[in-house]
């Protein structure tokens, strides 16, 4: 169990620094216009063609990275959350958590083969069920941990992020998004995954210290 819980950091780590440094190098190459994290959505940065798309301006040179920083970030959230099923108490509630969260990886792998602009629908149906799988999945994880005392206090952290990205999710369908920028409430619904991942591994990596320590 030991070795898996390393793996498992090893690979939400991976799965959040990836994403996070590639969108931020095809970012600084998007344009012309300019990247704005604000009206820019990441949608925009995986779009394949340079043009016109729903009333602005898209161009993102590097797409080919940044699609592929999206399949890698769903495999590893998958392989990850897999992996971490066993280290997690038994019961439904698991179950059901590393269900969302692998629903959810495997969502953001097929979004990385839907660029916004070849096919919308598909675009946004595999972002809405990442988006949904992964928050919910957070949530779900943190109800699972909630009674172990190895756990304590970090399954409120777990729930906290959850309910952000999909109270961010909920307010973007009643138009938040057109007040305060698509980028901006994209943003809000994924960090919460991008947090949680890296703060889990570390999390897991501490915990097998603390319960190993060296002589």
């Amino acid at each position: 169990m030991e070795k898996t819980a390393y793996w498992v950091a090893a690979f939400y780590l991976a799965a959040a620094v990836q994403f996070v440094g590639c969108i931020a190098f095809a970012a600084s190459r998007y344009g012309p216009p300019a990247y704005n994290p604000v009206t820019t959505t990441m949608s925009d940065l995986q779009a394949i063609k340079c043009g016109v798309f729903e009333g602005a301006q898209v161009c993102s040179p590097i797409h080919l990275l940044a699609n592929l920083s999206v399949a890698v970030l769903g495999l590893l959230m998958t392989v990850g959350s897999l992996l971490f099923r066993p280290l997690l108490p038994r019961g439904r509630r698991r179950d059901v958590a590393v269900a969302l969260l692998v629903v959810a990886g495997l969502a953001a792998f097929a979004n990385a083969f839907t660029p916004e602009d070849v096919t919308f629908t598909g675009d946004l149906v595999t972002a809405i069920i990442a988006f949904l799988g992964a928050n919910f999945g957070l949530i779900q994880i943190g109800r699972t941990i909630s009674t172990e005392p190895r756990w304590r206090g970090y399954h409120v952290l777990s729930e906290v992020l959850g309910t952000v990205g999909i109270a961010a999710f909920i307010l973007d369908g009643f138009g938040l998004g057109m007040l305060i920028g698509n980028g901006t409430i994209e943003w809000l619904i994924v960090a919460p995954i991008l947090a949680w991942a890296p703060a889990t591994g570390f999390r897991l990596i501490l915990g097998r210290n603390r319960s190993n320590p060296s002589t």
